[in-house]
């Protein structure tokens, strides 16, 4: 079965990051500086490695430019700032008639621990002479949209 080569999400610590960059330039070196043009990956000579870089043969495996590059855009977080704090995912594909987002109440509680902060915060949503909430809708492709509904009328 083909696997298709989409991209990840993957969260790591610098310490795994200089792992992988650690190996990912170990194979460079070892793996593909006699191919630069990787043929299919029949140019790495060691066939447990080809498999991995291949996935089991189910992709073209990265030649020596491409893991340079791929090394420099790790090296540089991809040009995104790194995200600080929590990190809410997107919510998964839905083949739903409507389709999915998650939605994120974003509010500020002052309480004895996170326990009495849960409990604070569902009683000011559910409460209904609660001032409207502020929240962060994230669509499946990860876009997020942020909005105040204080300032909307009462539906």
């Amino acid at each position: 079965m083909i696997k298709q080569n989409k991209a990840i999400t993957l969260r790591i610590n610098r310490r795994e990051l200089a792992t992988i960059l650690a190996a990912l330039r170990y194979h460079q070196d070892e793996n593909l500086q006699g191919g630069r043009d990787n043929k299919g990956g029949e140019s790495i000579p060691d066939q447990f490695i080809r498999q991995i870089a291949t996935d089991g043969g189910a992709l073209k495996p990265l030649d020596f430019r491409q893991v340079d590059r791929l090394c420099r855009r790790l090296n540089a977080g991809g040009g995104k700032q790194t995200p600080r704090g929590l990190v809410v995912e997107p919510p998964p594909p839905d083949d739903g008639v409507e389709p999915l987002f998650r939605a994120v109440y974003c509010i500020d509680v002052a309480a004895p621990d996170s326990l009495g902060a849960a409990r604070k915060a569902y009683r000011l949503m559910i409460d209904p002479d609660s001032l409207a909430p502020f929240l962060k809708i994230i669509d499946v492709r990860g876009n997020v949209t942020a909005l105040d509904l204080s300032n909307e009328p009462p539906a």
